[in-house]
């Protein structure tokens, strides 16, 4: 500032726009002449060789630990770090409870023969024992770790490379042991860069722990330890960036621009929430998927012998290429595809084929001791004889034709669609799902109740008792139906229950 200006502010107390910033700049040229490094040359307002020497000492330091700080930390998140910090901290009573939370050792317990529900309790409570240990006291210092190096991953935003080859263009990234030529920069990107490294920086917590912190870190990576005396130079060097408007003041100054503020939020993540909620999902998972894969076998099992030799007849319209469209974009699926096919085959292969005809002449020549049961045993036979038109019928609710298929053929043409017609999906997908369902039951049920008439007239027939008819001399031995078809009937009759009894909610 010159002469004129100083008495014009402080003699005459003008204040234009122009004199009160030439006066703020010069405040601010005072301050920045007073610190211990002379980062700008206050004359030409070029960034020194001091400057990018100063840097260049923490880099060489540093440089090797900023691709692994950004990629785990600002690309990761540093979810994979936090599994490993709070693992490595298992005491061997936790590993013990550990090696037993996985789908592993679940199978091979029930490879042994313990009961499914068993060995699931045993896992539930030794999971209750090992979140206990878990977020104990010793919990804090790990956290405190995890955030200590996040907020030190902040550095790694800071390009040192690209701000050092402003002073040096034939600077080599990585050329730790070099010995560059560095010249002052008026380059104003660097500026820029300044204010990156101020927002580093000053997110960076320096206290004791932060040493054991980073080793921790070198040792997860895998990586020869940075030197004691190194490190604890580079953080001498960012605790002098930090002092009070250190940085501040220098970027003011050059950018002429005095509401310049560095803003950071400390991190404060308490990794054991997102841990255990991962943890309890896949311990979940890997049960759910015991449970399916202990049932898929049992239904392959039951199927198998319920249809020997008979191909399962599928539907034309709701099948699995539906669900496999739906489940494609996360959609709901039809629960009932599989079993109306199973139903669909057992009506048309056996019970068309080897029963209707026996039942509807047991029916007819059976004198019931209840009238209400004879009802109900007609009832279900009826149910049974129009299964096949009402699978049809169900099934046609998706033809081509339909409005239904229109509309959900537009509905899940891609994934955003389908996002936008999430609602609209499930209220279809579940109201046609809920008609499959009462076929299910209804035939379920009218098997079961065929069963159990069955079942009592059999033992009528063989020990004359009147369980269920008062003519059982003569029912076994009506022209289509006797013993021999009757327990034929009653054996693939259990068989379906079986099958069918792992879709009936």
């Amino acid at each position: 500032m010159n002469f004129f200006d100083y008495i014009k502010y402080n003699l005459f107390n003008i204040r234009t726009p122009e004199l009160v910033e030439k006066m703020r700049m010069e405040e601010y040229s005072d301050r920045i002449s007073k610190h211990k490094y002379n980062f700008v040359d206050l004359k030409t307002k070029a960034i020194t060789t001091t400057c990018a020497k100063f840097i260049f000492e923490m880099y060489k330091v540093i440089g090797p630990l900023l691709g692994p700080l950004k990629e785990e930390f600002i690309v990761k998140d540093g979810k994979q770090f936090s599994y490993y910090l709070i693992e490595v901290s298992f005491s061997d009573e936790i590993k013990e409870l550990y090696s037993t939370l996985n789908r592993d050792y679940m199978l091979s317990q029930i490879q042994e023969g313990k009961n499914p529900n068993n060995v699931f309790n045993e896992i539930k409570n030794n999971f209750v024992k090992f979140k206990k240990f878990i977020s104990g006291e010793s919990g804090k210092e790990i956290n405190l770790t995890f955030n200590l190096l996040k907020d030190f991953a902040q550095l790694s935003n800071f390009d040192f490379f690209l701000f050092l080859r402003a002073f040096c263009p034939s600077f080599v990234d990585g050329a730790y042991s070099s010995n560059p030529q560095f010249k002052p920069s008026s380059n104003m990107q660097i500026v820029d860069d300044l204010v990156k490294l101020d927002y580093a920086v000053s997110s960076i917590v320096i206290r004791k722990e932060l040493l054991s912190a980073l080793n921790i870190f070198q040792q997860y990576l895998g990586m020869p330890a940075i030197p004691e005396k190194n490190i604890k130079s580079f953080l001498a060097r960012v605790k002098y960036l930090q002092s009070p408007s250190m940085m501040h003041d220098i970027i003011v100054y050059l950018l002429k621009d005095f509401t310049y503020k560095c803003t950071i939020s400390p991190s404060n993540v308490n990794i054991f929430v997102n841990y255990i909620t991962d943890f309890t999902n896949n311990l979940k998972k890997d049960m759910d998927s015991i449970v399916s894969d202990i049932k898929s076998s049992k239904i392959a099992g039951m199927r198998n012998k319920m249809f020997n030799g008979i191909e399962i007849i599928k539907m034309q319209n709701v099948n699995e290429e539906k669900n496999e469209q739906l489940e494609k974009f996360d959609c709901p699926l039809f629960t009932c595809v599989e079993p109306l096919q199973y139903i669909k085959t057992f009506i048309i292969e056996i019970f068309d084929v080897n029963y209707k005809d026996a039942l509807n002449d047991m029916f007819l020549g059976a004198e019931f001791i209840d009238k209400n049961r004879n009802s109900q045993g007609l009832d279900a036979f009826y149910i049974l004889n129009d299964t096949r038109e009402a699978i049809q019928k169900f099934d046609a609710t998706l033809s081509p034709e339909s409005e239904n298929f229109k509309r959900l053929k537009t509905w899940i043409i891609s994934k955003n669609k389908a996002n936008a017609n999430k609602d609209l999906i499930e209220t279809m997908v579940s109201k046609i799902d809920s008609e499959g369902s009462k076929i299910i039951l209804n035939v379920y049920n009218s098997v079961i109740d065929l069963t159990t008439i069955v079942k009592n007239i059999i033992e009528d027939c063989k020990n004359n008792t009147k369980l269920e008819i008062s003519n059982s001399n003569k029912v076994q031995y009506l022209q289509k139906f006797n013993l021999d078809i009757a327990n034929n009937m009653l054996d693939d009759f259990d068989n379906f229950i079986a099958l069918m009894k792992n879709f009936v909610r």
